[in-house]
């Protein structure tokens, strides 16, 4: 008897990426068998993102994609666009299940109610919620996303996050121990810990955390202590967030990477009051001074928005000064999107788009700039990199990993602790370890190396 298919389709962050491997080892451990999202199945998934207008009108698209594909099988909807706009997404044609975010963990049972429910469902895992996603696998993945947070409590006067994921709740710290176990025993060398709002993690659990320390530090003293784990890596975390305890932590560790993902969002003390960012500019670049005080080399990529309401040249300006002082590896700059409903939406001073776009396209050529002078530092000198792509052999191109196009010169690719992205020339043997690569030539999106036997 051949097994019903499924498809699975993620948009958005690293925490939707991790509820969907959740939800497929659910949906598998029913009887599915997983097929790729251009193949016909019997039940699509798709898990939503509305953190722009863009990721709404994606959302959609991948919707309709998914519906032209159907012929008889099920489409079910789920993610940040269905809570933001649950009506919008149940009218849309040949949609046959809509669950908000809070109704993921149930997505397999409903669909197939006689079966019992699989491990992936623990009873009172989460804080205020009654039930948790864990994951033993990372499918497509060779680092492992590891979710230990949801919700965000602060309110960014831009962003409607908070409002369709609610407040902050934490996942146990055993359950995280033994999940990572789990992942690390299948043969995971890194994780990646993610969260709505990482730095937030433990608030809510009163047994978590000592001394008024931050609680995210026992979850990564714990995670150390795990055989066969060689990486940990934060996803991201609030700049005013990072501690010194944290950071004396990093530089100490042989398995925390140094990198930090420290949102900035504008060089502009006005703008940052105006978006509810908790930090000044000045705060900002002392935090990195400080723990390049630590830290040899440490690797900082951020997120950067332009054309926020009121932002006028003299801030942008602003902003550009405040990046090249703080010289990030990476840089992801995307244009204000209103988001009805947030602080942001009802402000006045709308830039107009074409002077957005003009922000966004010049930004874009400091952060190239800033992360080429970045990896020529390495230049000569040897990294590790965990090997997570090689060439298909079809095609002689770099097959994509993490949704990434990775059609460069060389056999393998793969991540070095700072996060840079290395190429160089080895067999598909080297897939899923660490080896050590001397780097030959930089580019701003990766380095070229070769193998150091």
């Amino acid at each position: 008897m051949c097994k019903k298919t499924c498809a699975f389709i993620t948009l958005g962050c690293k925490v939707n990426q991790y509820e969907t491997q959740a939800i497929r080892e659910s949906i598998i451990a029913k009887g599915y068998r997983e097929v790729l999202p251009d193949e016909q199945a019997d039940l699509y998934v798709i898990n939503t993102c509305t953190v722009t207008s863009v990721s709404d009108e994606k959302s959609r698209a991948m919707i309709r994609k998914a519906v032209r594909s159907k012929a008889n099988a099920k489409v079910v909807v789920t993610g940040c666009y269905v809570d933001a706009d649950k009506k919008t997404v149940e009218r849309l044609e040949g949609v046959d299940y809509v669950f908000e975010n809070a109704e993921k963990a149930n997505i397999a049972d409903v669909l197939e109610p006689k079966i019992p429910p699989h491990p992936p469902l623990i009873k009172g895992g989460m804080g205020g919620l009654k039930e948790v996603q864990v994951i033993s696998r990372f499918d497509g993945h060779t680092r492992a996303f590891l979710k230990i947070e949801d919700g965000c409590d602060v309110f960014c006067s831009y962003c409607i996050i908070p409002y369709v994921r609610g407040r902050v709740r934490s996942k146990g710290l055993d359950v995280i121990v033994e999940e990572a176990g789990r992942l690390a025993g299948n043969g995971y060398k890194e994780i990646v810990l993610t969260g709505i709002h990482l730095g937030a993690y433990g608030r809510d659990l009163q047994h978590v955390g000592a001394n008024g320390r931050s609680p995210l530090l026992d979850v990564l003293r714990r995670l150390e202590e795990i055989d066969n784990l060689e990486r940990i890596r934060l996803s991201s975390i609030e700049v005013n967030e990072l501690e010194d305890e944290m950071i004396n932590l990093v530089a100490t560790s042989k398995k925390i990477c140094p990198h930090f993902h420290l949102s900035l969002q504008s060089g502009s003390d006005y703008i940052l009051s105006k978006m509810n960012r908790r930090y000044t500019s000045a705060q900002y670049l002392t935090t990195l001074d400080k723990i390049r005080a630590k830290i040899e080399l440490p690797s900082f990529s951020t997120d950067v928005m332009v054309g926020f309401p009121g932002e006028t040249e003299e801030h942008f300006q602003d902003t550009i000064k405040v990046c090249c002082e703080a010289g990030f590896s990476r840089m992801h700059i995307f244009p204000y999107s209103v988001r009805n409903g947030t602080p942001a939406a009802k402000m006045s001073g709308r830039c107009k788009s074409q002077e957005i776009k003009q922000r966004e396209i010049l930004l874009k050529s400091v952060a190239d700039k800033l992360a080429l002078e970045y990896k020529e530092r390495f230049i000569g000198e040897t990294v590790d990199v965990l090997v997570e792509a090689s060439r298909d052999k079809k095609t002689g191109k770099l097959a994509p990993q993490n949704g990434e196009s990775a059609n460069y010169l060389g056999g393998l690719c793969g991540y070095s602790e700072r996060y840079i992205k290395v190429v160089f020339d080895g067999t598909d043997n080297f897939m899923n370890t660490i080896v050590t690569v001397r780097i030959k030539k930089a580019f701003p999106g990766f380095a070229k190396g070769i193998l150091v036997e």
